[in-house]
């Protein structure tokens, strides 16, 4: 296990084990805004993708992912992270570190665990305003 601190929280994280478990989820979702999510994942700044790296998290593999059109040529989405390990510190439900342009949280969602994750582990919900870069994906979210 790895002590991670950032700003008010304190994690405890067997990242081995976290990565292990994203390497294992082979089917990911493909419809028109999941793929979208991966695609304006790629254009991400460097800080988000330091802090996915650190927690042993692949970025393009969130649970529950969800997806809302807000105004121009964008869309809202927003989805939650396994992590194998403990929370030190740090307030579960409170919107509290924003990097790059996500926003995170330690969360207490049941439901959406990947196959072969075993306790101890916990969330990490996000949200994030990205590109709309497939056009037909904007269509199926005004549904």
């Amino acid at each position: 296990m790895k002590e991670v601190r950032i700003e008010d929280w304190l994690l405890s994280i067997d990242i081995g084990r976290t990565e292990a478990v994203y390497q294992h989820i082979t089917e990911v979702c493909e419809c028109l805004s999941c793929q979208n999510f991966r695609i304006a994942s790629e254009f991400l700044n460097e800080e988000v993708l330091h802090f996915c790296h650190v927690l042993g998290i692949d970025l393009h593999k969130p649970s529950l992912l969800n997806a809302f059109s807000v105004e121009g040529d964008q869309i809202m989405y927003s989805g939650y992270y396994y992590l194998c390990g403990e929370i030190i510190e740090g307030e579960i439900d409170e919107w509290n570190i924003i990097v790059g342009q996500h926003c995170f949280s330690l969360i207490d969602v049941d439901g959406g665990k990947p196959e072969g994750l075993t306790a101890p582990y916990f969330q990490i919900g996000f949200e994030v305003v990205l590109q709309q870069l497939l056009p037909e994906s904007m269509e199926l979210m005004k549904k």
